[in-house]
Parts: structure tokens; sequence; C-alpha cells
């Protein structure tokens, strides 16, 4: 068993919206030396399970700030792969006038242009922006920049000089649950304004100080492993499949255009949604009652965010990463369990699933984009036969 001794200690100096941090967050660690902390959402339906109407209400509440200090006019709203590709799509949902919504991405997309930048703290620094379907991108007035937490602002500040080099903007807004943007890096943001000649402004639900420490723990010495297998719960489960039509797809890998990996604008999200509520009806969850798990799967988090929305049942929702997070079987601590699994888009990369047997789900929806080869599949079902689920749906997009 490993234990951690660690201390965060968090002075929060605005609460824009009045809101109770500790329904946002917990704080985990990071099996990550560039970065040990990680402030583990409550409700962003990444790492652990949320309701969907409390991840999508995210995006609400960030518009609600923004518009306390911005008027909506046009321009391209820009979320961060692949912990912020749900949020920044709702924010998108939600905010008003001439945006169009575009995530970056870690796939490598042939005949597309890419605007690359490097996100230096992460576990996979690399992103790629498909932008070239973007009007806005190029005419519009205004870059939206959404990610869960800012704490330097180094990754907005790569892509905002990538942008402006590109198409010059005048105004650039960067929105977060999270910020600590402090003293130095805020000076390099203030410095960055006069460079470019243009306004950069935060938007955020609390902003504040942390200080972090991680005691009596050498990660490199230490082996952190999965959970050990333990004797099957339910050797008889049943595997489903179903295939949804998504309408529209793009590329030899049939992406689906709707994820906002290659941009979409507010026409085609209200085409998105007519959609998911048509396909919604071939997802029939058999106990209405029971507790039901809609998984997306790495980036593609906001369609089974929304397919859990508009289903009826006892459903929560969240979906595999690629962070890797330690994990400590405690009470007062958020990531108690890890399997660790090849991605099922690429199986040179790995992916973590936290916390998938410290719930009784009865039955599981599996969100995946364009992979219907059955084999990739073998090793997460054996991860779901650890589990109390009696039901596995594999939903091909």
């Amino acid at each position: 068993m490993t234990y951690l001794n660690f201390n965060c200690n968090l002075e929060i100096k605005e609460n824009v919206l009045g809101l109770n941090l500790e329904d946002f967050l917990e704080i985990g660690v990071r099996n990550n030396e560039k970065r040990r902390f990680l402030f583990v959402s409550k409700v962003l339906g990444k790492h652990i399970a949320c309701r969907a109407k409390d991840m999508d209400n995210l995006g609400k509440l960030i518009v609600k700030a923004y518009n306390k200090k911005r008027n909506p006019s046009s321009g391209v709203v820009i979320s961060f792969a692949e912990t912020g590709t749900a949020i920044g799509h709702s924010v998108f949902n939600y905010i008003e006038n001439d945006y169009e919504f575009l995530h970056t991405t870690r796939e490598n997309v042939a005949n597309f242009e890419s605007l690359d930048f490097l996100e230096e703290h992460s576990h996979a620094t690399n992103h790629n922006l498909y932008f070239n379907k973007m009007k806005n991108f190029e005419f519009g007035e205004e870059v939206v920049l959404v990610d869960d937490e800012v704490t330097t602002a180094n990754t907005c500040i790569n892509l905002i000089k990538k942008i402006h080099k590109l198409y010059p903007k005048k105004r650039y807004t960067i929105c977060s649950i999270l910020n600590w943007v402090e003293g130095e890096n805020l000076k390099r943001i203030k410095k960055l304004e006069e460079n470019l000649n243009c306004s950069i402004e935060f938007v955020y639900l609390f902003k504040g100080e942390f200080e972090f420490k991680l005691n009596d723990l050498k990660l490199n010495d230490t082996k952190i492993k999965n959970d050990k297998y333990v004797e099957d719960k339910n050797e008889k489960l049943q595997i489903n499949y179903i295939k949804l039509d998504m309408d529209d797809y793009i590329g030899e890998k049939m992406y689906v255009k709707y994820t906002g990996r290659f941009g979409i604008n507010k026409i085609e999200q209200k085409k998105l949604k007519d959609i998911v509520k048509r396909e919604a009806k071939k997802l029939s969850i058999e106990d209405k009652n029971a507790e039901v798990l809609f998984l997306g799967t790495e980036e593609f988090m906001y369609i089974p965010m929304l397919f859990a929305k508009y289903c009826q049942g006892n459903i929560y929702y969240y979906s595999t990463t690629r962070s890797p997070i330690i994990n400590i079987d405690k009470n007062d601590y958020p990531i108690k369990s890890k399997f660790e699994l090849s991605s099922l888009y690429n199986k040179k990369v790995k992916n973590y699933l936290y916390n998938i047997d410290k719930k009784d789900y009865k039955e599981c929806f599996l969100f995946v984009e364009f992979n219907e080869d059955k084999k990739v599949f073998e090793e997460i079902i054996n991860i779901f036969k650890q589990t109390s689920i009696e039901k596995l749906n594999i939903v091909c997009c």
C-alpha cells in the first residue's frame, strides 16, 4: 500500500459567482515529475464520475462569468485536449453571438493544416490545431481559450503567439474553472499584451494561490502498479455492440465531424444535438433505477456527455484519460483505484481508468470514436470483469 504525505494550502481571493469550492475539486498527486499536483474536478467528467448536467453546467457558469467581463462579439472558442475538450465545447454551446468551436488534439491527421504548439508541463506535450475550416479563426474578433485550470498560462501564451503571428486579434480571453496565475507569470501576460498590442483577459470561477508540498515519496523509486486483478465478480459479463450514425465524418479514419476536432459552428452544434437526441433512442437502459455509467474515451468526451444528458436513467458520466495519477484507497483521497490499459485508438499510448470498481454500476455504455475492431476491446473488457457491471454496451459512433 502506498501512502502519500502531501500538503496543499489554498487561498481563494476571488469567487466570482459565490460558489462552494468543495463542490468542484479535490487534490490528487500525479506520477509526473514536471507537475506533481492535480486538482481533480468533481464535475468535469474526466477522472472521476459526475452527473452529465453538472459537467454541462460548468460551461454555463463560465459563460456567466465571461459575461460579467466581456461582451460576446465574434470569434472562436478553443479548448485543450484532452481534459478541456468537453468544458470548452460546453462554453461554446452557451456563449452567444457568432462563435465557432475548435479543440486541440493529439491526433495526427494527414492532409490537414495544423498549428502545432507545446503544453510543456504535460505528460503528452504536443498539440495539433486543425484550423483551416474555421472562418472565425481568420476573421473573428476574439479567441477564447478554455481549460479546466490555468497555473502558469504557458500553454495559453504559446498558442496565443502562434495564432497572433498568423491572424492577429485584438482580444484574447483565457477561461478556466481555477486560475492560479500570479506574480511573474502575470507580468509575462502583461508584457505579451504590450508586445502584441492586444488585450488578454482572464475569466474564471475561482482565483487564488496555492502551495503544494509532496514529502516522503520518490516516485522514481516507487513502483505504483495497477490494482491486481482479483477473482472475477462477473465472469458472465454480457457484451453488446451498438453502432450509431453520427451523419457526417471526416478523413480516412472517419472522425466524427461534430466533436470540434476540425471545428464546428452554431448551426452544426444544433445539428449535433438533434443527432444525439435521435440516436439516443438506440441506447436502451434495462433498469432505470440502477446506477449506469456512460464512459467516454480520451478526447471523445462531449458527445458521450450529451448522450448521458439526453438518456433517461440513473446515469453517471466520465472518461478514460492519459493522465497518470497515483491511486490510494483512502476516504479523503479522490483516486482510489487505477487500471492501466492501451488506448483504444493507439495501442502505443497508455490510458487509465480510475475508480471503476469503487461504485456499484450495473450497466455501462462505452463510447468510442471510429473503432470497430472487436479485438481492441479485449483489454478493457477484462477490466470491466473486475467490477459490478453486468452488461457492457460498446457504442461505436
